[in-house]
């Protein structure tokens, strides 16, 4: 159950972080109500990766970031 509801929280902060580049496209509003809507969107995208973290523990954090450091080695040697 735990690692379950840590998995939902993980794929909704993702999920959250792509309506945030979503969001001014289609929200029909002045600039100050896309501006909340926007921060709201991605203070709950962090608080969701982090209690997922939580939830998942160590070797998940440690996964993802072993995941992250050979794409960002990747993108370094395809730019040389």
């Amino acid at each position: 159950m735990k690692r379950r509801l840590g998995l939902l929280l993980f794929w909704l902060s993702w999920t959250l972080w792509l309506l945030v580049f979503v969001v001014p496209f289609v929200l029909d509003g002045d600039l100050e109500t896309i501006a909340v809507v926007t921060t709201s969107l991605l203070v709950a995208a962090e608080i969701c990766f982090a209690l997922s973290l939580l939830l998942l523990g160590r070797p998940f954090y440690e996964a993802i970031k072993a995941r992250v450091r050979s794409l960002w080695h990747q993108m370094r040697s395809n730019r040389s």
